[in-house]
């Protein structure tokens, strides 16, 4: 009869390369997955819970379907090698080819290699936990006027939304590239009439 799968279980090195863990989850088959970030030596994740919460992670090696063994590398990241529960990660996707239980020079090379800092930097992810960090560190002036500007710039637009619905303000159209182009420019010789018509 057919073995059971038991994802507890501690799988070895050939077991653990012909499956994908997604939460925890084996799937033998990834082509059919809806799922594009799996759990997986090399990919990137962020830390969302204890001490090296809000940092970047490497996973290097998965110990088994709740844990997975985690390096920073710590001199750009600032996160230790250390053992990690999934559901105190979260998976970007961000990947680096690396092999399992790769030391700190050969994760570092890979980093720098994909340029990964520069590029989670420009994710809208990365931008939003930026933005919500500058908010957080703002005192309770700026707060304050931040809100007020919020409200004039708020009843700015209403107001001109109202023109709008009533006719009495149009929009103007956004002048197209063909409109610019069609539009013939003046000759810079052609001598300015006279105001008072000719003598």
């Amino acid at each position: 009869c057919a073995r059971q799968v038991n994802p507890r279980e501690d799988y070895d090195g050939e077991a653990r390369s012909s499956l994908s863990f997604v939460r925890g989850r084996a799937l033998t088959d990834s082509s059919t997955s809806q799922f594009t970030r799996f759990v997986e030596v090399g990919r990137i994740a962020l830390i969302n819970y204890g001490p090296d919460s809000g940092k970047l992670c490497t996973i290097i090696d998965i110990v088994d379907s709740n844990k997975c063994l985690v390096d920073g590398p710590v001199n750009l990241t600032g996160v230790m090698r250390q053992i990690i529960p999934f559901k105190r990660i979260a998976l970007t996707d961000l990947k680096v080819k690396v092999p399992k239980n790769a030391r700190q020079k050969v994760l570092t090379e890979a980093w720098e290699k994909k340029n990964i800092a520069a590029k989670w930097e420009n994710t809208a992810w990365a931008k939003k936990l930026g933005a919500k960090k500058k908010r957080a560190s703002l005192t309770d002036s700026e707060r304050f006027q931040l809100m007020v500007a919020r409200k004039q710039k708020a009843k700015l637009v209403n107001e001109k939304l109202e023109m709008i619905k009533a006719g009495t303000l149009v929009p103007k159209p956004k002048p197209t590239k063909e409109v610019a182009a069609a539009e013939p420019e003046p000759a810079a010789d052609e001598p300015a009439a006279a105001a008072g018509g000719d003598y």
